[in-house]
């Protein structure tokens, strides 16, 4: 399977940098100005992802805890929240993704990718994905989607053509933006088909190195993704979004939540747990998804099938997303 290294969140991008080469190959000055204008402008972009690398060596994040949270919901006292000025970007950022179903659209994914949307679900239009209302709300631009329908954390991480697995090296290796530059910030939304394929969460707490090769428990895969990813994009800013919570249709037609089969049956809020636990011990920001509000109360309403969302569902995934990275805005 031939894979296309250069392909980007919309694929235009890299497409219009290819033809304007070709442009200056037939042309006069005026394209070799065009080309000049173009290198001056990468390396502003450069000079200004290091200086925002700087910045951030000088902050000292403070990660949403999911199982703190919970904890101090249970009691009835309020939860810590991290200082908003010192959490996250303000301003439009350069961002990619690491997702399954829930974050691809068919011409929007690598090539050799598989793609959920629109062939299936209810969502049938750029604009209704989580990550399109993100850009409209925010000006950010999205570099790619690294997202396939039915992927793990899990599997062989040395593969460079198996797009099923998010700790492998084709995974990893297609982030950059054109000209190879490097987002400003990685959002990670996987796990959800871990959850449904019932595999073992792993004792990892994100410290523990993993040895390349057939890697078999969530925690070992998510720890593994983690550290290549730091070494591949080491200034872009890792955001790890916890599960949307979870379900699955009962015997009497009823959306109930899902449990899966590993010991004594896990639900999202175990496998978000874990993600939580490893992101925090990594200083990595949380992305909040668990509680965006997809429950048990609108299951029905905003998803398709307890799991993938429908645009309302995608609204509210937007939002978290939105708030997990500091902008003040929220969707429409």
């Amino acid at each position: 399977m031939k894979h296309n290294k250069r392909r980007n969140g919309f694929g235009f991008v890299a497409a219009t940098v290819v033809m304007a080469g070709v442009l200056s190959g037939c042309g006069g000055q005026t394209d070799i100005a065009e080309q000049q204008q173009d290198s001056s402008e990468v390396k502003k972009q450069e000079t200004q992802q290091q200086e925002r690398q700087r910045e951030r060596e000088n902050k000292t994040q403070t990660p949403r805890s999911y199982v703190i949270e919970k904890a101090e919901t249970e009691s009835g006292e309020e939860a810590d929240k991290p200082d908003q000025e010192d959490a996250a970007p303000k301003e439009a950022v350069t961002f990619s993704i690491v997702g399954d179903s829930i974050s691809t659209y068919l011409w929007d994914i690598p090539e050799g990718y598989y793609p959920f949307y629109p062939e299936n679900g209810a969502v049938k239009d750029r604009q209704d994905t989580w990550w399109q209302m993100f850009m409209d709300d925010t000006g950010s631009v999205l570099y790619a989607n690294a997202s396939s329908s039915g992927s793990t954390c899990t599997g062989d991480s040395t593969s460079m053509d198996d797009p099923q697995c998010s700790c492998d090296e084709l995974r990893v290796s297609d982030l950059n933006g054109p000209e190879g530059l490097i987002p400003d910030a990685i959002l990670i939304y996987m796990g959800t088909n871990d959850l449904l394929k019932s595999i073992p969460l792993g004792t990892n707490d994100g410290t523990v190195p993993v040895t390349e090769g057939n890697i078999q428990n969530f925690s070992d895969a998510y720890t593994l993704m983690l550290d290549k990813l730091e070494r591949e994009y080491p200034v872009s800013e890792i955001y790890c979004c916890t599960l949307t919570q979870i379900a699955t249709w009962s015997d009497g037609g009823v959306l109930t939540e899902f449990v899966n089969g590993v010991d004594e049956g896990l639900t999202a809020a175990d496998y978000s747990a874990c993600i939580e636990k490893i992101a925090k011990n990594r200083g990595l920001a949380v992305v909040d998804l668990y509680g965006c509000g997809i429950d048990e109360e609108n299951w029905s309403e905003v998803t398709t099938d307890g799991v993938h969302p429908t645009p309302e569902g995608m609204r509210y995934i937007a939002k978290a997303v939105e708030q997990g990275l500091g902008f003040e805005g929220s969707t429409n």
